[in-house]
């Protein structure tokens, strides 16, 4: 029997992973805000993917674009790489630098299917492993998602609030950082090296070192 390959067992940890985040969202959705062409999340962050998601979101990226699509996205993430040169000479964290998704196509992401393990969890309140604190979608602080129960003196969820809301749900804490949901894929899974997803994009591009050199 022929070795299932990588992406294949990517492709069928995603199909457990989207089943088990269906029912996260459905759990909280009075608390969800989340709607088609709504794109905050899409305009400002840094867009981590390990070399597999990438592997995985190209296969979409060369599907769903058609030979000129790919030549404009190519050239906004050099656009980015650029920027974020600039952004370096006076900035030393580079996490600190933000940039908009070179694949959102009139507010809404141009290669969804493919998308990202953090694209699909967004949105959802998830534990830090590092530090002892929640994660809360940058939406809420722009009145969207959990912004009806956040309480911004305390700076905590507040249940009091939803049960005054008449909500029947109550904000839930997800075990979806980064690392967690790598680790749930399994041991024997190779995610590789993490990049920005521009970067990914950008390394793709043939001669890609000249045109960087050319694009100071």
């Amino acid at each position: 029997m022929p070795e299932i390959s990588m992406i294949q067992k990517y492709a069928d940890y995603l199909e457990i992973l989207n089943k088990k985040l269906d029912s996260y969202f459905e759990d909280q959705k009075e608390f969800i805000k989340c709607k088609a062409g709504c794109s905050l999340c899409c305009k400002s962050s840094y867009y981590p993917y390990s070399q597999l998601e990438y592997d995985y979101f190209r296969i979409g990226f060369n599907k769903n674009f058609n030979e000129k699509q790919r030549e404009e996205i190519n050239k906004k993430a050099l656009q980015i790489f650029k920027d974020r040169k600039i952004f370096l000479k006076t900035n030393s964290n580079v996490f600190d630098f933000h940039y908009e998704c070179p694949f959102l196509v009139n507010d809404s992401c141009g290669n969804y299917q493919h998308r990202g393990l953090l694209c699909r969890s967004h949105g959802l309140i998830y534990k830090d492993v590092d530090k002892p604190k929640h994660n809360a979608p940058h939406c809420m602080t722009l009145g969207y998602n959990y912004s009806d129960i956040y309480d911004p003196e305390t700076k905590q969820f507040s249940e009091e609030k939803a049960v005054q809301l008449g909500f029947k749900a109550r904000p839930q804490v997800y075990e979806l950082s980064y690392s967690s949901i790598m680790k749930d894929a399994g041991e024997d899974f190779e995610f590789g090296d993490v990049r920005m997803l521009f970067e990914w994009v950008v390394m793709d591009i043939p001669n890609y070192e000249e045109l960087i050199k050319s694009n100071p």
